[in-house]
C-alpha cells in the first residue's frame, strides 16, 4: 500500500467534505435570502459548489483505490 498516495487521496476527500459543508451552508443562506430579500448571490455560489463536490469525491476515491490496489 502506497502511503503517500493514500495521504494525497485523504487530502482530496477533505476537500470533498469541506465543499459539502460550504455548499450546504450557502444553499441554506441563499434560499433564505431569496425568500426575504430577492438576492440570488449565495444561491448561485451554492449551486456552483455542487460540481466541486463530485470532482473532489471522484479524485479522492480514485487515488485511494489506486494506492490500495497498487495501480
Amino acid at each position: 500500500m502506497n502511503k503517500e498516495k493514500l495521504a494525497k487521496g485523504m487530502m482530496w476527500l477533505s476537500g470533498f467534505s469541506m465543499s459539502v459543508f460550504f455548499s450546504a451552508i450557502t444553499l441554506y443562506a441563499g434560499f433564505n435570502n431569496v425568500r426575504k430579500a430577492d438576492d440570488y448571490t449565495f444561491l448561485i455560489i451554492g449551486l456552483l459548489l455542487i460540481p466541486a463536490i463530485f470532482f473532489f469525491a471522484y479524485k479522492g476515491f480514485k487515488i485511494i483505490l489506486d494506492a490500495i490496489f497498487q495501480k
